[in-house]
């Protein structure tokens, strides 16, 4: 473009052309969930994940009025989405041991996805960081997932033999489930279905 036709342009139209584009909301929320899982949400600062999207801190502020937000749109993500994935199993689903599977399976897929372990992890060890009043959300989430799984496992008693009550099933599986999030990996000793198996031998008498 000769000078000439460049003062020809208005300047607004050149710096609106020159602005870099703007920062997609869920790259934001993708950073802070990494970092609150490896940092703690504590021990992670706004700066901390500016920089990891390669930004200033106060233009976090666009998508987000706080790290509190941030922390509430992850978790609010991560259990409606494994709401959302449960009901689809019973949905497509009839057989109880079919349903058992893949209630098992989203859990051990979400473990291992590279963004998804992240959601998870802040969901599971981040609760006490919620305030008081996000709680009653988070709680009806809660229990509609839990209950999704209690009503699994009542099926499956019912169909299947197992050794110890139905709700206690549920509540060794989701518990193991919880606790492997420290130490599974698919490149592991026991690949997904291996693990998710012997999980189901657990209750089986």
């Amino acid at each position: 473009m000769t000078a000439q036709r460049a003062a020809t342009v208005p300047a607004t139209a050149r710096s609106k052309r020159a602005e870099p584009a703007p920062i997609p909301r869920d790259r934001i929320l993708h950073a802070a969930a990494r970092l609150f899982r490896e940092r703690g949400y504590k021990g992670t600062t706004v700066r901390d994940i500016a920089d990891a999207v390669g930004i200033l801190s106060g233009s976090l502020f666009y998508h987000f009025r706080s790290k509190e937000e941030m922390l509430l749109d992850i978790m609010r993500e991560a259990a409606m989405t494994l709401c959302i994935r449960a009901e689809e199993v019973l949905k497509r689903t009839a057989s109880p041991s079919e349903r058992l599977e893949q209630f098992i399976d989203i859990e051990l897929e979400w473990m291992v996805g590279e963004i998804k372990k992240d959601y998870l992890a802040v969901l599971v060890f981040e609760w006490r960081e919620v305030p008081e009043a996000a709680k009653p959300e988070l709680t009806r989430l809660h229990k509609r997932y839990h209950t999704l799984w209690a009503n699994v496992l009542e099926e499956y008693g019912q169909a299947v033999p197992m050794r110890i009550p139905a709700d206690a099933a549920a509540r060794i599986l989701h518990g193991a489930l919880m606790g492997a999030m420290t130490w599974f990996r698919s490149s592991g000793r026991y690949s997904a279905q291996e693990f998710r198996d012997m999980l189901i031998r657990i209750v089986q008498a």
